[in-house]
């Protein structure tokens, strides 16, 4: 057999090193320590402990995720097990009347509230009033008393008639008033009214309780102003 090869890469000429060249060729002691590290030098800090929290939290949501997905389908599973006929009939029933009670909440309008009656008058008239109530309520001496005047037939007067109208209506109004109602008619009215009726010049002065009715006071006396002056307001 031939000892004979042919190494590519090397010259023909090529001899191998004499026995024993490489024996004093030093080799690192394996038993020798590790170099010392400088304490002051802080080691750099080592990021794998924090991946490994983030990925721990990261697996963790997605278990919590998947066993939620599970639980919903074993859910959805069971509840289509029990889903009858029958009970679905009714599920929609119920569905229909919330949504019914729903819309009928959101559309409601509100019921109407029906008004109070308007309350009844107890008189009819100004007439009636003066003969029913002011002339036996509102007494004074109207006979022998110069400083005070009064006609029986009050009506044939126009500001009697105008002012016993308001004293009427006043008191149909303030009558509803509980609390201050007929104190404020008797101060802001009555006592105003009927004092301007019983003043010695008022429209009763030609008049007397003892001889009744004699006449009206004339009329102010005024003349008509040019109609530039005062255009009428019903036509603006």
């Amino acid at each position: 057999m031939s000892t004979d090869f042919d190494f590519p890469g090397f010259a023909d000429d090529f001899e191998p090193p004499p026995e024993g060249a490489y024996d004093e060729v030093p080799i690192d002691d394996p038993g020798d320590p590790a170099p010392a590290v400088d304490p002051g030098i802080a080691a750099p800090a080592e990021p794998a402990a924090a991946l490994s929290a983030q990925m721990e939290g990261f697996v963790a949501r997605a278990m919590d995720k998947r066993i939620s997905q599970e639980a919903d389908a074993i859910a959805a599973a069971k509840f289509e097990e029990m889903l009858t006929p029958e009970l679905h009939a009714q599920l929609q029933e119920a569905a229909q009347a919330r949504l019914v009670a729903q819309l009928a909440a959101a559309l409601e309008i509100p019921e109407e509230v029906e008004p109070e009656p308007e309350p009844q008058m107890v008189f009819g008239s100004a007439e009636e009033f003066m003969r029913d109530w002011l002339a036996p309520t509102y007494r004074r001496q109207v006979t022998d008393t110069p400083s005070r005047v009064w006609c029986p037939q009050w009506w044939k007067h126009e500001e009697a008639v105008n002012r016993v109208e308001a004293l009427w209506r006043a008191w149909e109004y303030l009558r509803l008033d509980a609390k201050t109602g007929m104190s404020v008619w008797w101060r802001d009215h009555a006592d105003h009214h009927m004092e301007k009726l019983f003043a010695g010049d008022g429209p009763f002065k030609a008049c007397s309780a003892e001889r009744g009715h004699k006449g009206s006071v004339k009329p102010l006396p005024t003349d008509k102003a040019p109609d530039a002056l005062f255009p009428d307001q019903r036509e603006t």
